[in-house]
């Protein structure tokens, strides 16, 4: 039985790593999805920024630019999308991977639970032993 408990606990061990990790992997997930976001306000705020132009040559940067940086906006919300995409599918894992090391930490409990009742029946036999030496002692005298 104990041998059980322990190599139990060696899983619940690798089950909390994992879920460690999944935390971490939510955390860089969410962290580049926010710098998506900003890069999407900034860019946008880019987009509205107007200059007087004087020259036909000018007005052809400044649109050029502009189209430049809608593109990079849409790119930026594509990437977004991915990123959101992969959240959401690191979030599932993270939830399957805590419900895995729940059902060993049950498992665990119940182990030594029955563990405790073996060792206290152990117990009372010993006891209940001793009790009936010392009784039979007492008869004898």
């Amino acid at each position: 039985m104990k041998e059980q408990i322990d190599t139990l606990s060696r899983l619940a061990s690798l089950r909390g790593n994992k879920v460690r990790q999944m935390l971490g992997r939510v955390q860089y997930q969410q962290n580049l999805c926010q710098r998506y976001r900003n890069n999407i306000t900034g860019l946008s705020r880019l987009c509205g920024f107007s200059v007087p132009m004087s020259t036909p040559l000018q007005r052809d940067n400044q649109q050029r630019y502009k189209a430049t940086l809608y593109k990079m906006v849409e790119l930026q919300r594509r990437e977004l999308d991915v990123a959101e995409q992969a959240l959401e599918r690191i979030q599932r894992e993270l939830m399957q991977a805590m419900r895995s090391e729940k059902v060993v930490a049950q498992v665990i409990e119940t182990k030594m639970a029955q563990w405790q009742l073996l060792l206290a029946q152990q117990e009372q036999k010993i006891q209940d032993g001793l009790a009936a030496q010392a009784w039979w002692r007492g008869q004898a005298f």
